[in-house]
């Protein structure tokens, strides 16, 4: 649908008030490396992709706020003055609970019509949430000409999806898509929230991202494990190194090697991933600004063989697609997100991807009969006014 069919789905769905409107988007993303160290204070890397969620709004002269979203065809309707959860269309909810922040900032809102519609594949491990809490943050900010810097809104965005959501996320993914850029990754310290832009502009390669379509059932329980045996080595090396030691974040590789055989082989495992991967993080960074591309994959590959044998995260069909592109002698790949399915990332030539997409959904397909999603992208940029109005050239 392009823009103008989508003002046109926009006036036909909604009364035209003639007040201020605008139209705006927000990206979703992929973590390029620095998996499971958030909540260890460490540093993560995502870019914004080439999918986005795309938001048309317009004030209202009350106090109602409506929202379509096209992509489940459902229009809601609340009060700005009473709003509680909806048990029943849970996807407004990530919409509820950016409204909520703002006004708890103390700014008076008056009613407003949003639309929105995307393709930030849901379910894939690419943030299709908080690209809407982000899109929303500056829908509503914009409108009301309430003045807000990028860092507040996104972090006001996980706020939403903390507080009114219930899902404690980190703050990567509204980081990412509020304050991504194109031809750049983002180093993000999760201690700080300090951040960076990172070149990612070579035009040899290009991400290519692989949905293995397995879903990721078993990831709550095994986090909050995970969690807890990070916790445990955080105690021991405490202890025995450095009282202020409060994250793993704190710790070095070598302290961790030291003492091997004095904790449990598991709590080893996790601390031996999260420190070495913090160290990937960082040595990601000086490749791609460097432009050193092919160092930049090996780290991917490390990356993900911690994953899976350290972290043990991964499963069966991830490996399956890091192996298959190792074998393609693909520059980079690792499974991306939480872990137990999901997608894999891969940093692929561009003279060699319409190849390696032929040849990876053939072998996954033959190796676990499942068809693979495979989406293609550059560095994308982050959340963004569109355009003003709508105009009979869109």
């Amino acid at each position: 649908m392009n823009k103008k069919e989508l003002w046109d789905k926009f006036d036909s769905t909604f009364r035209d008030f003639d007040l201020e409107n605008g139209a705006y988007a927000a990206p979703g993303r992929v973590n390029l490396i620095g998996e499971h160290t958030d909540y260890n204070d460490g540093f993560v890397m995502p870019m914004a992709i080439e999918k986005e969620i795309t938001m048309l709004a317009q004030l209202r002269p009350d106090k109602k706020i409506k929202f379509y979203s096209l992509d489940y065809d459902q229009l809601v309707e609340y009060d700005l003055n009473n709003l509680e959860y909806d048990q029943e269309n849970v996807w407004a909810n990530y919409l509820l609970g950016v409204v909520d922040e703002i006004q708890k900032l103390g700014k008076k809102l008056q009613g407003f019509n949003l639309m929105f519609t995307g393709n930030v594949p849901q379910g894939s491990g690419l943030s299709s949430s908080a690209a809407l809490e982000v899109v929303t943050a500056m829908t509503i900010c914009d409108l009301h000409k309430i003045k807000i810097d990028g860092v507040e809104m996104a972090l006001l965005a996980q706020r939403a999806e903390n507080n009114f959501v219930g899902v404690q996320c980190g703050i990567m993914d509204q980081y990412i898509s509020r304050l991504g850029k194109k031809d750049h990754a983002l180093l993000i310290d999760c201690r700080s929230n300090d951040y960076q832009l990172v070149p990612f502009k070579n035009d040899d390669y290009q991400i290519v991202i692989c949905n293995s379509k397995v879903e990721r059932g078993l990831v709550d329980s095994e986090y909050n494990q995970r969690r807890n045996e990070c916790n445990q080595a955080v105690e021991f090396f405490a202890k025995k190194e450095n009282e202020k030691i409060t994250a793993l974040r704190d710790v070095e590789l070598k302290t961790v090697e030291k003492y091997k055989e004095e904790i449990p082989e598991n709590v080893y495992k996790r601390a031996h991933h999260v420190v070495s991967e913090n160290d990937r993080v960082l040595a990601s960074q000086k490749a791609l600004e460097s432009d050193e591309m092919h160092k930049f994959g090996e780290l991917m590959y490390a990356s993900h063989k911690s994953l899976s044998e350290d972290y043990e995260v991964s499963c069966k069909e991830l490996d399956i697609l890091v192996e298959i592109a190792a074998e393609e002698n693909i520059t980079g790949a690792r499974m991306t997100g939480a872990g137990f399915g999901g997608c894999t990332v891969n940093l692929v030539k561009k003279d060699r991807t319409e190849q390696f997409l032929k040849i990876i959904k053939e072998k996954y397909k033959k190796e676990t009969g499942i068809d693979a999603e495979v989406y293609i992208s550059n560095p994308a940029a982050g959340a963004r006014k569109i355009y003003v109005e709508p105009q009979p050239d869109y």
